[in-house]
């Protein structure tokens, strides 16, 4: 693992349920990139992080051990940085003809096992 994504999993691991605004504004600041992460149906999670950001995040993902949940607007409104689309209500059956927000919040594999063993 990169040192990146130790800070980057320390910093979801502290926080638990970490909106990409709050991402963005501790390893990012103010930083502004032409970056997206995205899913096929024109569903965008966030925009604007640097590159090296994105990668840690996505092999945090690949490698399991990050998950990441569907979230609320609200949970951005109090980071301080919302997405200028419409958010997505529920998954579409077909694409989205424009980019929709799919609002995420990242948690660390093992809370999200723990909630599930609990059930």
């Amino acid at each position: 693992m990169s040192a990146l994504e130790d800070e980057l999993l320390a910093f979801v691991r502290e926080r638990d349920w970490v909106s990409f605004a709050a991402l963005h504004r501790h390893f990012a600041g103010d930083a502004r990139e032409d970056t997206e992460i995205a899913l096929p149906g024109n569903r965008v999670i966030w925009r604007g992080l640097p590159k090296p950001v994105i990668d840690a995040v996505l092999a945090l993902l690949d490698r399991g051990a990050l998950a990441a949940v569907p979230g609320h607007k609200s949970a951005y409104k109090k980071d301080g940085r919302v997405l200028p689309l419409p958010v997505e209500q529920v998954p579409p059956t077909e694409p989205h003809e424009e980019p929709h927000w799919f609002v995420v919040l990242l948690r660390p594999i093992e809370a999200v096992r723990a909630e599930h063993a609990a059930d």
